[in-house]
């Protein structure tokens, strides 16, 4: 479903279509909520980048490659003459970073803040790197594959939190049961990316 859609949805649940700013803040927030609820592989983006050099180590700055990042699940060495990806660097957290004798590892990355180290032990200008993002939530953008194939998990989710907001307890109280179900369904079939 697109915005308008999950909109409408939350209205005939909620009954307040006056509540415009609100439902749509509580559609936004769902959103992201089932995406966060685990880490799906639909939410995987992939893309390379090339530095302005050839070395053995490197920096990206994740935030302002990729600003709706979550998380990293991979980094490749990528060849842009053959097109091909090459070895995939361990993702290690800082304090990994020696091994037991002191010396730095190599063909290895980090996430320290916003930046992304790479120590590589050759020397390289292209990456392909895999992380998990969040959904584009904007209006004029808005992008869920939650939203197109489990919108219940969005839409009885923002309609318990409007419930919530205009003290109808109760009502709030039945949708979080909802939610609870959908976002099972969510995990059972969406987890896996072979079905059994």
């Amino acid at each position: 479903m697109n915005l308008a859609e999950l909109q409408a949805e939350v209205y005939s649940i909620t009954g307040r279509a006056d509540l415009i700013t609100l439902t749509l803040s509580a559609i936004k927030s769902a959103t992201l909520k089932a995406h966060q609820t685990d880490f799906f592989s639909k939410d995987i983006y992939e893309n390379s980048y090339q530095f302005a050099n050839t070395s053995y180590t490197h920096s990206l700055d994740i935030i302002t490659q990729i600003p709706n990042y979550r998380a990293m699940k991979y980094m490749r060495k990528y060849d842009t003459s053959t097109g091909e990806a090459g070895t995939f660097f361990n993702v290690l957290t800082p304090e990994e970073i020696l091994d037991e004798w002191g010396r730095t590892r190599q063909d290895v990355c980090y996430i320290a803040g916003r930046t992304i180290e790479i120590n590589s032990s050759t020397e390289f200008n292209t990456i392909l790197l895999g992380c998990y993002v969040t959904p584009v939530v904007t209006e004029v953008n808005f992008s869920s594959w939650v939203a197109d194939i489990y919108p219940y998990a969005i839409i009885h989710e923002a309609a318990r939190v409007v419930l919530l907001s205009i003290a109808q307890r109760e009502e709030a109280n039945s949708q979080r049961e909802l939610v609870a179900e959908q976002y099972a369904e969510l995990k059972i079939n969406a987890l896996p990316d072979v079905g059994s």
